[in-house]
């Protein structure tokens, strides 16, 4: 059987513009072609069994040159594999995503498109400019700087491109200043403003302004290197009135969430304007054997209720539920607890905990001595919870819901991460994530640790304290939203990115 070629627009950066479709079929994709342009945040997020190839083109370097890239997505869907063809902004956009349509679709490959949203779109907007506005701009144009006055080929007419109200520019940076020079000649006034944007969306947004006169020698001073959008017209003047993903107060901070994705913390981290990097150092897969489970699961009624130690628990008990000819009615009548980490899989199943299982004593959470409880989750996670809870004098079933390994690749990342890319907090909230990251670490990483903001609720304290390493931000309700509040406390004081 010939599997599909998805052609998915990843957006400009920023997860949250990644559509629902495209999310689902990068979680369900065999193998990921990507592009450069998408960026470390989207591509941590991808299941752990996904495999990832890189077909970046940056100008002058190409990883693969088009027609490799073509066979490649030929030679996948012959296998079968469902590929995802990862494009940066929409793949019908300058991004020679109707190429690979046509080669795929003459060969009888199986195509589709899932659009994006386009940086012409998304970066101006990220920066605070609509790219038209009533009484300012009812026309934009969007062009490529790299075809003329002097790139690949001269085929863009500049002369009707400079009659529109708003012209946008993608990959324009080498040609900047033969453009403003040609926008000038075809009639555009020199003091037209222009914005530059860099990795707009992103933590590492930058926005330089200037005019068509100004804005080249402005972009040398800057420092501005790729990849870059331009904004030229009058709408550029709103950026000052409207400016809004900078006023967040965690614009320009990546923070490090080292759990799998979703997490407790992705959203709040967001909302407040960081990138969440996850970077899980252990890998979940099944256990060696499900009956151990299957049997509790057969004889729920012995149970006085289920302890969900984190999501893989949560995945694991519903799914064998489903598989011994069962569903989530199976739960009714019972207990349920669970770990902050837990309760978003919960919500998958239109389940909600009783309580959630933190620092506090378990007779505060309705469990008593002599009951029976299931729990279930991964067994770092899921053992100290049956510890506590027999030292209680609970009876606990601990049956195996997933094994546990730690790819060396998982902790080469964290180590980039530390000491090549601009991490500025490493947020835990649960003290397993404090366990798994320290053990795939080093005494050197330790040192790399110390450098940036470390943030923990409760739960996860002890555990940091206990290798020596003392958290900058922490917070007593061991909430994933109060620690996001606090971390943006630190650090909120981001200087503006825009000259």
């Amino acid at each position: 059987m010939i599997g599909t070629v998805y052609l998915v627009g990843a957006g400009p950066g920023d997860p949250g513009l990644l559509t629902l479709k495209a999310e689902r079929l990068l979680r369900a994709a065999d193998v990921v072609v990507y592009d450069n342009l998408v960026g470390d945040v989207i591509l941590d997020r991808l299941p752990a069994g996904i495999e990832r190839i890189v077909a970046g083109k940056e100008t002058g370097v190409h990883t693969m040159d088009q027609p490799t890239i073509n066979a490649l997505l030929e030679e996948r869907a012959l296998l079968g594999q469902t590929v995802v063809r990862l494009k940066g902004g929409d793949p019908f956009v300058f991004g020679r995503g109707g190429e690979e349509a046509e080669y795929l679709v003459a060969r009888r490959i199986p195509v589709e498109v899932v659009p994006g949203v386009t940086s012409a779109i998304g970066v101006p907007a990220y920066a605070g400019i609509p790219v038209t506005h009533r009484g300012v701009a009812a026309s934009v144009a969007i062009v490529t700087g790299r075809a003329g006055p002097e790139g690949e080929a001269a085929d863009v007419e500049w002369a009707r491109v400079a009659g529109a109200d708003t012209i946008v520019v993608v990959m324009g940076l080498a040609n900047l200043e033969p453009l403003a020079r040609t926008l000038v000649g075809a009639g555009r006034s020199p003091d037209t403003p222009v914005a530059a944007i860099r990795w707009g969306t992103t933590a590492s947004q930058r926005v330089v302004t200037g005019t068509l006169a100004t804005i080249s020698p402005r972009v040398r001073e800057a420092g501005l290197r790729t990849p870059a959008t331009f904004v030229i017209g009058p709408v550029v003047a709103l950026l000052e009135r409207i400016r809004w993903a900078e006023r967040r107060p965690l614009f320009g901070r990546r923070v490090l969430v080292p759990a799998g994705y979703p997490n407790p913390l992705t959203e709040p981290l967001e909302r407040l304007g960081a990138d969440v990097l996850h970077v899980a150092p252990v890998e979940l897969g099944p256990p060696a054997s499900w009956e151990p489970l299957d049997v509790a699961l057969r004889d729920l009624a012995r149970f006085t209720g289920v302890v969900f130690a984190d999501a893989a628990g949560v995945s694991a008990v519903l799914q064998r539920l489903t598989v011994l000819g069962g569903d989530v009615r199976r739960l009714a009548g019972l207990g349920i607890r669970a770990t902050p980490e837990a309760v978003p899989a919960l919500g998958q199943y239109a389940l909600r905990a009783d309580a959630l299982f933190d620092d506090a004593e378990p007779a505060t959470l309705g469990v008593r001595p002599a009951q029976t409880w299931l729990v279930a989750g991964a067994p770092d996670a899921a053992t100290p919870i049956a510890d506590r809870l027999r030292a209680h004098g609970v009876e606990c079933a601990l049956p195996p819901v997933c094994a546990v390994s730690t790819p060396k690749w998982r902790a080469d990342r964290v180590r980039e991460l530390l000491t090549t890319r601009p991490i500025h907090a490493i947020a835990f909230v649960r003290e397993v994530e404090v366990r798994r990251l320290l053990a795939v670490l080093d005494a050197e990483d330790l040192q790399g640790l110390r450098r940036v903001v470390l943030a923990a609720t409760t739960c996860a304290v002890g555990a940091l304290r206990q290798h020596g390493l003392e958290p900058t931000v922490t917070v007593s309700d061991d909430s994933a939203a109060s620690l996001a509040e606090a971390l943006a406390a630190e650090l909120g004081d981001e200087r503006p990115r825009v000259c």
